[in-house]
């Protein structure tokens, strides 16, 4: 029989260790003050856990100088037929949980820095030889950063809702921009990801099969564009409009609606999520018509 979460966590000393957080691929548990344990769930393989660790050991030595932490994994084991990682404990609460609390001079200095936080990922020096996934999908990577975009929509029509393949299928047609330089995207930065204490951003989580080598202009549409109440549902017409005023000021609109229908076109995969399904379906089907 495969071991329950709370088996692993009374493993390691740790019964009844309090839920910080889930997501489709594993739910973190904090150990004290210092630690988490990451439980992958059910089916994950010990050699793809390590690879994420080696990935986020590279990216953690690479983003010293930012003023905000990325994932450090201490340790990964296989327990009982599972799969876990012992990772140092961010500081920080997710942006998702102070945007239900913030108010006023205090919340536009958080989405600002929430923002420009996001448009320093790509200063990370993470060099690969192609566009594409830095964690599998190597059917995936391609010479040019169209190469990619093109094929990720491709692999989305394959598995989307069967409602949503002809508007899929158009999302694949489109022409994103070539970047002057590759660099490091996370393209899965938004609020719930990131945590801040004191407005300020102090953490980003969540470097996983998601984050490219691509356009950095990516990381700030994306982070923009899961401002939407679906994905975001505590932030607001206002924090939209400052997101929107930040893209303008960095000019950077132009081509935002095309890299946000391509994103809901990429993300239509993710049956499980009904938040992220809804966003993709009104994105694909209704802002588009």
């Amino acid at each position: 029989m495969i071991a329950s979460d709370q088996d692993i966590l009374a493993r390691l000393g740790h019964s009844g260790a309090p839920r910080l957080g889930a997501g489709s691929e594993a739910q973190v548990y904090a150990l004290g003050e210092d630690r988490v344990a990451r439980i992958m769930r059910p089916g994950a393989r010990l050699v793809e856990a390590e690879a994420r660790a080696a990935l986020l050991r590279e990216i953690a030595a690479n983003a010293r100088r930012l003023p905000f932490r990325t994932p450090a994994v201490e340790s990964v084991h296989e327990m009982d037929g599972r799969v876990l990682a012992i990772e140092a404990r961010l500081p920080g609460e997710p942006v998702s949980h102070l945007l239900t609390l913030c108010k006023g001079e205090d919340r536009e200095k958080l989405l600002a820095d929430y923002l420009d936080s996001a448009a320093t990922i790509s200063t990370i020096a993470v060099a690969r030889p192609a566009f594409g996934p830095l964690l599998g999908g190597e059917s995936l990577r391609a010479p040019r950063w169209e190469g990619f975009v093109q094929a990720r929509s491709r692999d989305s029509l394959a598995t989307c809702p069967p409602d949503l393949r002809a508007a899929v299928a158009l999302a694949a047609e489109t022409m994103l921009p070539e970047p002057e330089r590759p660099a490091l995207v996370h393209l899965d930065y938004f609020p719930g990801n990131v945590l801040a204490r004191h407005n300020r951003v102090t953490a980003v989580l969540d470097f996983g099969p998601s984050a490219v080598i691509g356009d950095a202009r990516m990381e700030a549409w994306s982070a923009v564009a899961y401002l939407d109440p679906e994905i975001s549902p505590a932030a607001t017409d206002a924090d939209r409009a400052q997101a929107m005023a930040w893209l303008a000021q960095h000019n950077l609109i132009s081509d935002y609606m095309p890299a946000k229908r391509w994103l809901a076109a990429a993300w239509s995969f993710a049956h499980d999520d009904a938040a992220l399904m809804a966003w993709c379906r009104r994105i694909l089907l209704t802002d588009a018509a």
